[in-house]
C-alpha cells in the first residue's frame, strides 16, 4: 500500500516513489520504530522496496487488513486509469495536493484526499477527491493530449463525469496548458474533444450568462460580434499552469460553436492566473474558481466593448442603407432615361417611316397612274 498514517504529524503519508536507497534505508528505520501504521486498522506498517511495486508500506506479518486491499486494489485501477499521462502528471497532482492540504487549515470544513483513498471510488477513480461540508468535488488533471489519443480520452471523460454526478460528485477537470490553443481571431479557442468534454458550469458562468442576458438580446451578440448564435451557455474550461511554473489556474468562460470541427468556443473574458487558494476561494461553501472582482471588472469592458461596436455597426448598417438607397435611385434614373432614350427613338423611326422616299414615290406613282386611268377614259 502507499499510504500510511504518520503517527507524530498525525495525518495519513504517501511514500515517495523517487528515493535513493540510502532514504529507502532511512524510510525502513524509522518505520521499524513505529513511525507508520494502517490507517485502516491501525497496524504497525514497515516500508518494503522493489524493481516492481516500487516503495510501499507492509503490514508487518505481509498480511494486509480488507481494507488495505481494497485501498490497493483501487490504487492499481487508478494507475491503470492514469498510464497515459505525462511524466508531468504526478508532479502537478503533488503540487495540487499540498496546496489543498494548506487550504484546510484555512477552511477547516475543507478536506481533501487522493482519489484512491476514498472508498466511494471504484469505477473510475479521479486524482483528487475534495469535500467541502455537504458539497463535494472529483478533480482531474489532464495532461496528454494528441491526436491519436484525443477521441478515447473524451469518451472516457464523459464516462467519468456521468459516474462522478451518480456519486453525488461536482466534476472538475484541470487541462495541462501546454494544450491551450487561441484561433487566429484572437478571440476564441479550438479544442480538442478532450477539451470539450471538459467544459463546466460554474459560479462566475452563472453570472457571465445572467450579465450577457440583461445586456442585449442573443441575436445582437451573433449580428455584432459573431458570437455563435445560440442560448448563453456559458461554460468554463480550465487550464493548470505546467509543473516546471509556479502551480497557476487560468480559467476561460466561453460560448462553444455548434457542429464546428476543430471544436471552437468564443471567450469572453480577458483571461488572468490564480493561484490555487485564489482559485479555490469559498462562496456559500462552494469553489469560486474565479476572482469576482476581476469577472466584474471583465464585464465591464465587454459591455464597453460591445456597445462601441454597436454604434459602429448602427453606423456601418445606415451607410450601407444610404449606398443602397443611394444606388436604388441612380438605378430609376438610368431606367427613366432608358425609357425616354426608347420613346424618343420610337418617334423617331415613326416620323422616318412618314417622311421615308419610298412612300413619297409610291404615292406619286399612284397618282399618276389614276390621272392616266381617267385621261383614258375621258
Amino acid at each position: 500500500m502507499r499510504e500510511a498514517w504518520h503517527n507524530n504529524d498525525e495525518k495519513i503519508y504517501l511514500i515517495p516513489q523517487n528515493l535513493s536507497e540510502r532514504e529507502v534505508e532511512n524510510y525502513k528505520q524509522i518505520a521499524k520504530k513505529g513511525t507508520f501504521t494502517c490507517p485502516y486498522c491501525e497496524a504497525k506498517l514497515i516500508v518494503k522496496s522493489g524493481d516492481v511495486l516500487g516503495n510501499y508500506f507492509s503490514h508487518l506479518h505481509g498480511e494486509g487488513c480488507e481494507i488495505s486491499k481494497q485501498s490497493e486494489a483501487r490504487y492499481k485501477k487508478y494507475e491503470k486509469q492514469k498510464k497515459n499521462d505525462t511524466p508531468r502528471h504526478p508532479q502537478i497532482l503533488s503540487l495540487m495536493n499540498d496546496e489543498l492540504e494548506v487550504l484546510s487549515r484555512v477552511y477547516p470544513h475543507l478536506t481533501s484526499s487522493y482519489g484512491y483513498l476514498n472508498n466511494e471510488f471504484s469505477k473510475y477513480i479521479p486524482d483528487i477527491s475534495l469535500k467541502i461540508k455537504d458539497q463535494k468535488y472529483a478533480l482531474t488533471i489532464i495532461t496528454n493530449i494528441s491526436s491519436s489519443t484525443d477521441t478515447a480520452t473524451a469518451k472516457n471523460i464523459n464516462k467519468q463525469k456521468q459516474y462522478y454526478e451518480t456519486l453525488g460528485y461536482e466534476p472538475l477537470f484541470f487541462i495541462e496548458r501546454s494544450h491551450l490553443g487561441v484561433d487566429i481571431d484572437g478571440q476564441s479557442l479550438v479544442l480538442w474533444a478532450t477539451e470539450n468534454e471538459a467544459l463546466t458550469t460554474q459560479k462566475a458562468d452563472i453570472g457571465w450568462k445572467r450579465f450577457l442576458t440583461s445586456l442585449a438580446p442573443k441575436n445582437e451578440y451573433h449580428q455584432i460580434l459573431n458570437l455563435p448564435n445560440t442560448d448563453l451557455n456559458v461554460k468554463s474550461i480550465m487550464y493548470i499552469t505546467p509543473a516546471n511554473e509556479e502551480i497557476a489556474i487560468e480559467a476561460f468562460h466561453v460560448l462553444q460553436h455548434p457542429n464546428t470541427t476543430p471544436v471552437k468556443a468564443n471567450f469572453l473574458n480577458s483571461p488572468y492566473k490564480l493561484t490555487i487558494s485564489e482559485a479555490f476561494k469559498l462562496a456559500d461553501d462552494k469553489l469560486l474558481l474565479a476572482d469576482m472582482q476581476i469577472e466584474s471588472e471583465n464585464q465591464s469592458k465587454f459591455a464597453e466593448k460591445f456597445r462601441q461596436t454597436k454604434r459602429t455597426f448602427i453606423e456601418q448598417q445606415k451607410e450601407l442603407e444610404r449606398i443602397r438607397e443611394e444606388q436604388e435611385t441612380v438605378a430609376k434614373l438610368k431606367e427613366k432615361e432608358r425609357q425616354k432614350q426608347a420613346e424618343e427613338k420610337r418617334k423617331g423611326y415613326q416620323e422616318s417611316l412618314n417622311n421615308s422616299s419610298y412612300k413619297k414615290a409610291d404615292k406619286v406613282a399612284k397618282l399618276e397612274l389614276l390621272k392616266r386611268t381617267y385621261n383614258a377614259n375621258n
